[in-house]
């Protein structure tokens, strides 16, 4: 009778380590720059809603007085800003104070208006677009 002389080994070769290795190092390089455009993602889409808010506010603020808040030179919209103040005493409402951007103070919600009250210019920078 001849011996089975198998001698099959149920462990990883070196190869696969290696491999498996570079698989999670790839794996972890991209995980950081992913949450990164994840976060500029959720800022922008939180711009755009401010500026809707800021829109509605201004309308409603231009239906009543025929012209929009008299604000010169451009000026940052802080909750303590020229803007905000004239919104808050002008609606009985608005409680709150108005969106400021998500990255305040690196960046910044600027308001301005025309001389006449008849436009506005409101700048702020998307970061993913």
């Amino acid at each position: 009778m001849q011996a089975n002389s198998s001698s099959a080994t149920h462990g990883i070769t070196v190869l696969e380590l290696i491999v498996s290795i570079a698989a999670l190092l790839v794996i972890i390089s991209i995980l950081p720059s992913a949450y990164e455009n994840i976060v500029m993602r959720t800022n922008d889409a939180k711009r755009l809603k401010d500026m809707d808010q800021l829109q509605s506010a201004l309308q409603i603020y231009y239906l009543y007085n025929s012209t929009y808040p008299i604000v010169t030179p451009a000026e940052k919209i802080t909750g303590t800003d020229q803007l905000s103040k004239i919104l808050q005493k002008s609606f009985l409402i608005l409680r709150t104070r108005l969106p400021t951007d998500p990255d305040s103070p690196h960046r910044d919600y600027i308001y301005q208006s025309s001389a006449d009250g008849k436009g506005y210019t409101i700048v702020y920078c998307l970061e993913a677009y």
